[in-house]
């Protein structure tokens, strides 16, 4: 899974970068022309015009794309605090990561500056436990045993169809054509599913996949702030982590990284 998210991630900034050069449309302040690039590659209406016509607001964009790549960090907090409690410290991680990226949007561009939108795609969290345990498939609340090997690697995955409803911002252009972006909204994801993975020198690599008592729905609000295609994001997580499992009551995640294609 993890190659295939890097393979996908590589795929896309390739993609995202091979995109034709386009022009903006005319600058009337000046009267001249600015060059950008797109680094938002869409089938179907934009949200601005390429070809130098001049837009007329409100404007509806919709379509497929492929763009707002999150790669970052995770943190679970427990009960507030970055440090688990003692119910908890069998999720303890080495490190914890985020990928996601949206695939579809739908939005209305009131002026030049305001846009909000609806848009839809997939989220990865990974938990890469310290310790050898192997959550139980069957169980209601969470359960683990204890295993008597020792893994390599020990990656727990939690895979969301994400639904975030964005309000954007953006400022005027600098000499390269380039804005100063906020973003800020509320988020909403369905589980797809769960996956532990191990790797271990007497069974090799292993995958289970279940629910493990993960949120059937999460929800939360998040931030962005960049410039021109760049930025970085933060993202907090309302929800627990678990459901039906009384003792992660208060667990929640804590995600913020670099945005591609903001």
């Amino acid at each position: 899974m993890k190659k295939n998210l890097l393979f996908t991630g590589l795929v896309g900034i390739a993609l995202l970068f091979s995109v034709q050069h386009s022009f903006a449309q005319e600058d009337e302040s000046d009267d001249t022309l600015t060059r950008k690039i797109d680094l938002e590659p869409t089938l179907g209406k934009k949200d601005y015009d390429d070809h130098g016509n001049i837009i007329k607001y409100p404007r509806v964009f919709g379509g497929l794309t492929f763009t707002r790549i999150d790669w970052g960090f995770s943190r679970l907090m427990d009960d507030g605090s970055f440090t688990l409690g003692e119910e908890n410290q069998f999720l303890k991680y080495k490190k914890a990561s985020n990928f996601g990226f949206d695939i579809a949007q739908f939005g209305v561009r009131f002026n030049d500056a305001f846009k909000m939108y609806v848009s839809a795609g997939f989220e990865w969290n990974y938990l890469r436990l310290k310790n050898d345990i192997i959550l139980d498939t069957e169980a209601i609340p969470l359960a683990y045993s204890l295993s008597d090997i020792t893994y390599k690697k020990n990656i727990f995955t939690s895979t969301y169809l994400r639904t975030p409803l964005s309000f954007e911002w953006r400022g005027p252009r600098n000499h390269h054509g380039h804005r100063p972006k906020i973003a800020f909204g509320a988020m909403t994801g369905i589980l797809l599913k769960g996956t532990q993975r191990f790797k271990s020198e007497e069974h090799g690599k292993q995958k289970f996949k279940d629910n493990y008592n993960l949120a059937s729905f999460q929800y939360g609000a998040f931030a962005r702030i960049g410039f021109g295609s760049l930025g970085v994001f933060a993202k907090y997580y309302m929800n627990d982590m678990f459901e039906n499992s009384p003792n992660q009551e208060n667990l929640n995640n804590l995600t913020f990284g670099l945005t591609l294609g903001f």
